[in-house]
């Protein structure tokens, strides 16, 4: 049971620790770095997907049209079937006279998923670099100047920015943990070789763009960073072009949303080779994925082994899942939340999440296309 303990332990210290370690002591002797070029601003198209987005699409538009940005904007305004005023608001936006940019609005009136209708959306823009964004997630104004510079060098064929969860104006403590863990992560991954990006904002070249399998894939973030790194371009990371989404209004919303991004992290890598991004994929994704298998055999395996530094390591975990119940008492009665217990509660509230993931992706439950949560707006 000792061996069990301590691979476990030691699986999820690399995880969430060594792995960081690891990234910093290569960098040192492994360097892909490029420098990006401030004076590569072409033209650019921003793509928005959109299903049933009328609260904040009008705000979205308005985003895009006061970013700081010196060539013309081509936005486009891609609808997945949306069933409320979302075309409607998009197109009255549209027909206006706009300085800065040309708004097109594509509505596909069947509902395919993201990728389906990103893959139309590509083939329809008119510009040669491309913008992928969120319809809640709204740009820092400068976000385009830092993040497009770094596509004029030919190895680099993609290039993502931060994502920022934001609740009543302010970034929560968690979450500016959990981001910035992952804004260093990535930022080394990068210096080493590639990384992966965020679909709330992300740019890459047009021609690299591998229009993955629309099937059951459902996220386009992932994918297309696979599918950019097996075309044998890096893709890069940039940690001052920012986005702020709002946060989920409730954790099964929340709980969902990780269901979901599980789910399509699993199609990904099975439609696209992770050869090039092994460590990436292991370290960074494949145990984070398994952390509540490891979570488990650490707890058991700690309850058939005597001795007194077991019994505090023990005490520890009882401690920690114990906090994670209060805190998801509080947020189901209270909806309010507390650092102490709503740590380890977010916390376990993913692990569980990965479980469930998996099984409904072995189950073949799930749609290739993704689910509307109700988020706050920023």
């Amino acid at each position: 049971m000792k061996i069990v303990f301590w691979v476990s332990f030691g699986i999820l210290f690399y995880t969430y620790f060594g792995y960081l370690l690891f990234l910093f002591v290569i960098s040192k002797f492994k360097k892909n770095t490029h420098i990006p070029n401030p004076n590569f601003l072409p033209p650019i198209s921003i793509l928005i997907p959109s299903h049933n987005e009328e609260e904040v699409i009008i705000q979205k538009i308005e985003n895009c049209l006061s970013l700081d940005y010196p060539n013309r904007l081509e936005i486009i305004v891609v609808s997945d079937g949306s069933t409320d005023r979302t075309v409607e608001l998009a197109h009255k936006v549209a027909l206006q006279s706009h300085e800065k940019a040309t708004i097109r609005v594509l509505h596909f009136t069947d509902r395919r998923g993201k990728i389906a209708i990103l893959n139309d959306a590509v083939c329809d823009a008119r510009t040669d670099i491309l913008v992928f964004t969120d319809a809640n997630a709204m740009f820092k104004e400068d976000a385009l100047i830092k993040l497009i510079p770094h596509l004029a060098d030919p190895t680099v064929g993609c290039v993502g920015g931060v994502k920022k969860i934001v609740s009543n104006g302010e970034v929560s403590e968690n979450e500016k943990i959990y981001w910035g863990m992952e804004t260093i992560m990535k930022t080394k991954e990068a210096e080493i070789g590639s990384t992966f990006v965020d679909g709330a904002i992300y740019a890459l070249k047009k021609e690299v763009y591998p229009f993955p399998k629309d099937d059951h894939i459902i996220m386009d973030d992932f994918a297309v960073a696979l599918g950019v790194i097996n075309k044998n371009k890096r893709v890069v990371f940039e940690s001052s072009a920012i986005a702020y989404e709002g946060a989920s209004k409730q954790s099964r919303d929340e709980f969902r949303r990780k269901i979901r991004i599980f789910m399509g992290a699993i199609n990904s890598i099975r439609c696209f080779s992770i050869k090039k991004v092994v460590p990436q994929v292991i370290s960074h994704k494949i145990f984070r994925w398994s952390t509540f298998i490891f979570m488990m055999t650490l707890l058991i395996s700690n309850l058939f082994i005597g001795g007194a530094f077991y019994s505090i390591c023990l005490l520890v975990q009882v401690m920690f899942y114990g906090l994670a119940i209060v805190g998801l008492i509080l947020n189901l009665f209270h909806h309010k939340q507390y650092k102490l217990f709503y740590a380890p509660f977010y916390f376990c509230l993913t692990t569980i999440a990965q479980v469930v993931g998996f099984i409904k992706y072995m189950r073949k439950t799930h749609p290739a296309f993704w689910e509307k949560l109700d988020r706050g707006l920023t």
